[in-house]
């Protein structure tokens, strides 16, 4: 027994002990007892490299499964409505946005907001002021609560950050040429709230006030100008009917169309962007996958030739062609099976942290999802590929001439 092989012999053993046959047994040891001398072959750095693939393989399944979650989940990148009525610079008068939304059967919940900016710490950032009309249609919180007075403000985690500010502190902010002292009572994720040339919200980027401390003082304070409304249907209503019918009934009030949009997505830039990449993570999964394959490959290529006069002794005991080409593909198997006891919880556990760091970066929410059924549909998967990988090697194994081969050696 080769130095420093003792847990794989016993594992070996322990196969023959627990009335394996032989082609377990003897697969179980290629596997994993390196050998001595000139035959030595390395299963070590074999074994700490497919577990390595398959780690990176499992993070990078795992990353993308998050990212697609995000791009496709509107609620993750602050978006908690099915339809907003926006009509950019000009106003929608808070009675009759209230007198519109109530009469929609289809309609659960809305919210009226103004668009505006806000300064704070010297910088300029984009903001919106909603106030909640009936139920909950406002942007994602992560942190805290949303403003229930003119003297609070949520802001994003990316402003926070800059500001080296957190929740409960109470900063100076500019208000339409006025400063005025508001405490932070959240951490929200905001969707693409803008219009004309002026910058958008995004993510972890904007502020949310009170809609009365950014509508500009030429609106007419007795009807409140709304500059957009936001609206969530019914669960289990037929979501594009029922933007139709909205939209209808905002032209029919007197809103052209050159003067509201209705809207139904609200996508920020950077989530825009990450919906043409979000394939990315799994072709680079593919790629290290097949890296895993190739290098489980070329340990068999390498075990066979330099096992050749082990397997030589096999078939002159009496193994047959099936048998030999069995314990390569058994070789394989151990192989795999151990990338997998220990591959699948790094991979998971390292998917896991670097979306937490990816998403806190972002400024969404850092709760992340383990694509579970994937995870364990790789178990069978890798096991079939270890073993066609290992139908060529065990085929040339098999085919060995026992005379030829010990007379050489």
């Amino acid at each position: 027994m080769a130095a420093g092989s003792e847990t794989p012999s016993r594992l070996g053993e322990a196969a023959t002990r627990a009335g394996l046959p032989p082609t377990v047994a003897t697969g179980v040891r290629m596997a994993l007892e390196p050998g001595r001398g000139r035959t030595a072959v390395p299963v070590r750095s074999a074994i700490v490299g497919t577990v390595l693939a398959v780690t990176a393989v499992v993070a990078a399944v795992t990353f993308g499964a998050n990212l697609t979650r995000l791009v496709g989940t509107p609620s993750l990148y602050g978006q908690n409505w099915d339809a907003a009525v926006d009509a950019s610079f000009g106003s929608l008068p808070a009675r009759d946005v209230t007198t519109l939304l109530s009469r929609d059967r289809d309609v659960l919940s809305y919210a009226g907001g103004a668009y505006g900016e806000v300064v704070i710490g010297g910088g300029t950032v984009p903001a919106v002021g909603i106030d909640r009309l009936r139920g909950d249609a406002l942007p994602t919180l992560l942190e805290g609560r949303w403003p229930s007075s003119a003297q609070e403000i949520v802001l994003g985690t990316k402003v926070l950050r800059r500001l080296h500010r957190s929740i409960g502190d109470t900063l100076t902010v500019g208000l339409l040429g006025s400063p005025r002292r508001l405490r932070v009572v959240g951490r929200g994720v905001f969707p693409a709230f803008g219009r004309g040339s002026f910058t958008p919200t995004g993510l972890g980027e904007g502020a949310a006030v009170s809609a009365t401390l950014l509508v500009q003082p030429t609106a007419d304070a007795s009807l409140g100008g709304y500059n957009f409304a936001l609206v969530r249907f019914r669960r289990g209503v037929d979501r594009s009917v029922a933007t139709a019918r909205l939209t209808r009934a905002v032209r029919a009030a007197g809103c052209a169309e050159d003067q509201c949009n209705v809207l139904t997505s609200q996508r920020p830039n950077e989530i825009g962007n990450y919906a043409r990449v979000r394939s990315t993570p799994l072709i680079l999964a593919a790629v290290l996958a097949a890296l895993a394959v190739a290098t489980v490959t070329h340990l068999l290529v390498g075990s066979i030739r330099r096992r050749r006069r082990d397997l030589a002794v096999l078939k002159t005991l009496g193994f047959v062609r099936r048998q030999v080409s069995a314990t390569v593909a058994w070789q394989a198997t151990t192989l795999a099976t151990f990338a997998l006891l220990f591959g699948l919880p790094l991979g998971v556990a390292c998917g896991r942290w670097v979306w937490a760091i990816f998403a806190r970066q972002l400024g969404v929410s850092t709760v992340t999802v383990v694509p579970t059924l994937t995870v364990l549909l790789a178990v069978p998967a890798a096991i079939l590929v270890a073993n066609l990988a290992a139908a060529g090697p065990g085929w040339i194994a098999g085919r060995l001439r026992p005379a030829t081969v010990l007379r050489t050696e």
